[in-house]
Order: structure tokens, then C-alpha cells, then sequence
């Protein structure tokens, strides 16, 4: 009865309003006019305005909207905000680079870090980002191995630094396998975005163990991320076993697998390693994978990956190593002094060409992820700084690899969907809609486009005119905003 009421009231309110009055339209935040809106989920691709109030988007509409501020989008696309899920980044400095890149949300899920809750409290109202993380599988065996006093907390300030640690080749006792489970399953329950394991990393895993982590992912209705086991294209340990490995366990479990950065993993192979998990996929295994648009990856001279027999098992050669220091290809006998030294041993290996790529790109159930850390100078990798623009600048309008709208989902709906399961503010976010979070990218298309390039890596990206975090502008005309943290954490359902 009180409703029937009160729209009769609204209806004589409009009924007494002058001829050719309307009634008085609502005042937004923030409106975008006239952008080419692109939502992968609904299949919108067509001229838009875009309401912003508060943290929300309020309305994509093709009529006329009004704003407190008014922003004239007619040249640019309007998408979802980028979504990284594999990022090392850490820093603020990084963040601008990202966020000028297109990325509103970066969460570190392959490796992770612990102790999980006071990780989230560090970053809590300091964040550019929205951010999120993993507990680490392999930090934690680490710190048990230590056992878990000081020495073992100190030891977590990085987990990336340990991974060469004489520990990461021992195996856990019995004891220390029940502790480690149980101290991630705590750090899952305290809102970790999944579990995360570095496993080639730590060869001291046993397959057993990654069982029993993968069926810990499957008894909290969480995800297993990790660096698969083996990077080599020769068998034994060949990357095909590795993958083989993940397909087992995620069958045998019901458990979600996510296998990071399959082109560094399997290298010209890749392609046929997504298809094998594709088609897994398609029979009710529940297992994914990424690749970031880039032919080289980052890795150390005195590691393991070096041992003898390395150019067979990766597929290239001294030349095709670059140096991180100096930005030049190595020669024999640099890398011979590298290998013996203990000078900076960081480099890039380039092992994949554009046709691996290019396949990667053009598999439909392959993510984007980035796979960035710290801006590290010029002779850093530079998809810390350009994966996204280099997607939609060089193999969206480039090369014709894959059409924007493609690219857009990979970046956007996939990675929102492959979490959203398990993690409630997904469901919130890689959407162009009404009542989304109002993560928001607007580019030129015409323009889009990494400046970073290897040798010359700390480069902002082109082409990104304004990206928006939970309605708050970081990046504004092109340039970013100073001053201002809106970044939010993302948790697992466990704590959301």
C-alpha cells in the first residue's frame, strides 16, 4: 500500500510539471562524455557517458549526463581497469609506473608473502593500488627451516631473495609438512588471495607435498598459484612433466591451479602446454595459465636454471643473455666470470620470438599478467613498466594479433572471473557497468604504447589519459596525480 502510494505522489509531481519540463536530473561526481565504452561482459562497444559518484560507477549511458566535473572522452576508449595478477611490485615508484600503464589493481599471487595479515596492515590507506596477495608455500618452509623465531621473520622481508637459500634444496620431515599446512591454511583463513608457490624455486618440494598444498587449495575453495617445477624443454624434469604434475594434482584434488607465466616456463613449446591445459580445462580440471607480451625473462647467472646443459634445456644461447648492469649481450667469457663471480649476476634471457607469442595472445583462455617488480633503471625488464600498453599498442593496433576487445577481456573480465569464486570483490571489478567499482581506464587508441623497451626499461607508458581507483583519479590528462592513496586491499572470502 505505501508504494502504491508514493508512486502515485511521483506521478502527480510529474503530472503538475510545465509542458516540455523534465524532472531535475541528478548531478555526478565525475562524468566521462562520449567515449567508445568497452565492457567484455556484456558485449558493449559503443559511444557512451560515464557517471562516476563516490567509489561507483553510476551510469554508462547514451543520454546526456551531468557532472560536477565534466571530462570530454570523445577520442578515447573507456574500459575496466586493469587487472595484474602477477606482480612483484612493491613500491609507490612502481605504482605510477602501473598505474600509467593501466593498471588499477595488482596482487602478488605466485610467490606471496607472510605473515599474510601483517603484510595487509603495512599497506593499509598508503596504497596507490588496489592491492592483494597470496600466502607463500615456499617463504613459509623457509621459515619453518628456521625455526620460526626471529631468524625465520627476518628472513621473510623478501621472500624473492631466499629462493637461492641453501634450505630451498631440503625436504621438509613429516613434522615440518603438518606445520607447513597448517600455518598456510592460517594464512588463507586471514584473507590470502590463494596460496603461492615458487616451487622451482625450492627443489626440495617432493611431489608429495605439492599434493598436499594443492588439496589444502581444494579444502578452502582457494587457488594454487605457482611457478611450475621445471623450465626446460628436455626431458627429465622438462616442463611437460612439470605441467603434467599441476593436471595431476588439480584432478586428483578438485583443486584450482594457476600456472604462472607459461612462455618462461615452457618457452616455444607454450603454446602447446595452454592447449593441453585448455583442453583439461574443458573436461572439468580446473587449471589455467598466463603469458606476459614479452620475449625475455629475468633470472640469475649462478642459479640452478645455469648448470650445465642449460642452452639445450632453454633453447638459446650465451648471446641471447643480456646483462642487467650494463644492458649488453653477454660474450662466453662474461658469462664463464659471471658465473664464477659473485658480482651482479642478473640477467635477461631472451627466448621467445613473435610467433610464440603471438600464439600465446591468440589462445582465448590465456591471461595477461605482468610478472613486473621494482623499477630497476634502464636495464631492468621492461614489462615492469609497459605489459599492458605493449598489448593493446603494439599486438592490438600493431600487428592485428588480436582485436581490442579481446585484449581488453584478458586483462579485465578473465582475471576478475578466475578469482571472483573465491574472492567476493572480484565480482565488482573488470566490469564497465552501473554499480561496479569505479575502477576505470580511458585511453587513446591511436596512441596506447610502451616506451619501455629492453636497455631502456624505466619508461612510462603512452597513451593513457585518466585511470580511476575506487573513483578517486591517479592518473589525470596524462599525468599523475600526486598525493593520493586510494588503493583498497583485496581478501579471499575468509576476511571480506
Amino acid at each position: 500500500m505505501r508504494g502504491t502510494a508514493l508512486l502515485l505522489a511521483a506521478a502527480a509531481m510529474l503530472a503538475e510539471l510545465p509542458a516540455g519540463a523534465s524532472p531535475v536530473a541528478a548531478v555526478h561526481d565525475i562524468v566521462y562524455v562520449g567515449a567508445r565504452a568497452i565492457d567484455p561482459e556484456t558485449g558493449l562497444d559503443a559511444k557512451r557517458n560515464i557517471a562516476v559518484d563516490g567509489d561507483r560507477i553510476a551510469a554508462v549511458s547514451e543520454t546526456p549526463l551531468k557532472g560536477r566535473r565534466v571530462i570530454d572522452a570523445r577520442s578515447l576508449v573507456a574500459a575496466p581497469g586493469f587487472i595484474d595478477i602477477h606482480s612483484h611490485a612493491t613500491t609507490h615508484e612502481a605504482a605510477r609506473y602501473q598505474a600509467k600503464d593501466g593498471v588499477t589493481t595488482r596482487l602478488e599471487l605466485e610467490i606471496g608473502t607472510w605473515p599474510i595479515s601483517a603484510w595487509y596492515d603495512a599497506k593499509h590507506g598508503r596504497e596507490l593500488l588496489n592491492y592483494g596477495s597470496s600466502v607463500s608455500h615456499t617463504a613459509l618452509r623457509y621459515f619453518i627451516q628456521k625455526g620460526e623465531g626471529a631468524a625465520g621473520l627476518a628472513a621473510l622481508r623478501d621472500p624473492m631473495e631466499k629462493f637461492g637459500a641453501e634450505e630451498a634444496g631440503e625436504a621438509l620431515s613429516g613434522a615440518a609438512s603438518q606445520r607447513l599446512v597448517a600455518l598456510i591454511e592460517q594464512g588463507v583463513r586471514e584473507g590470502a588471495v590463494g596460496i603461492g608457490s615458487g616451487t622451482q624455486y625450492a627443489p626440495g618440494i617432493s611431489r608429495r607435498e605439492m599434493l598436499d598444498v594443492t588439496a589444502l587449495a581444494a579444502r578452502t575453495a582457494t587457488c594454487l598459484f605457482t611457478h611450475i617445477r621445471y623450465g626446460s624443454l628436455v626431458e627429465p624434469d622438462s616442463s611437460f612433466e612439470a605441467v603434467q604434475e599441476s593436471l595431476a594434482n588439480a584432478a586428483a584434488t578438485g583443486g584450482c591451479i594457476h600456472v604462472a607465466h607459461i612462455n618462461s616456463m615452457a618457452m616455444r613449446d607454450a603454446p602447446f602446454m595452454a592447449a593441453l591445459m585448455r583442453d583439461a580445462h574443458a573436461r572439468g580440471v580446473d587449471i589455467t595459465t598466463e603469458t606476459y607480451p614479452w620475449g625475455g625473462s629475468v633470472d640469475a647467472v649462478r642459479s640452478h636454471f645455469f648448470d650445465p646443459g642449460w642452452e639445450e634445456r632453454w633453447g638459446v644461447g650465451v648471446g641471447d643473455l643480456q646483462s642487467r648492469s650494463t644492458g649488453k649481450r653477454l660474450t662466453q667469457d662474461e658469462f664463464d666470470a659471471l658465473r664464477a663471480g659473485a658480482a651482479d649476476d642478473g640477467i635477461i634471457m631472451h627466448m621467445n620470438g613473435e610467433a610464440t607469442i603471438a600464439a600465446l595472445l591468440r589462445d582465448p583462455s590465456v591471461l595477461i599478467a605482468s610478472d613486473g617488480g621494482r623499477i630497476e633503471g634502464p636495464n631492468g625488464h621492461p614489462r615492469s613498466a609497459g605489459t599492458f600498453a605493449r598489448l593493446l599498442g603494439h599486438y592490438v593496433r600493431e600487428t592485428g594479433t588480436l582485436s581490442l576487445v579481446a585484449a581488453l577481456r584478458k586483462i579485465t573480465l578473465m582475471p576478475a572471473q578466475r578469482l571472483e569464486f573465491f574472492v567476493p570483490a572480484m565480482k565488482r571489478k573488470g566490469r564497465l557497468q552501473s554499480g561496479m567499482d569505479a575502477d576505470i581506464v580511458l585511453f587513446d587508441p591511436a596512441t596506447v604504447g610502451t616506451r619501455a623497451t629492453y636497455g631502456d626499461a624505466a619508461r612510462y607508458s603512452d597513451g593513457f589519459r585518466y585511470v580511476m581507483v575506487n573513483g578517486v583519479l591517479v592518473i589525470d590528462g596524462g599525468k599523475p596525480v600526486e598525493g593520493v592513496s586510494p588503493g583498497r586491499p583485496i581478501f579471499s572470502k575468509y576476511k571480506s
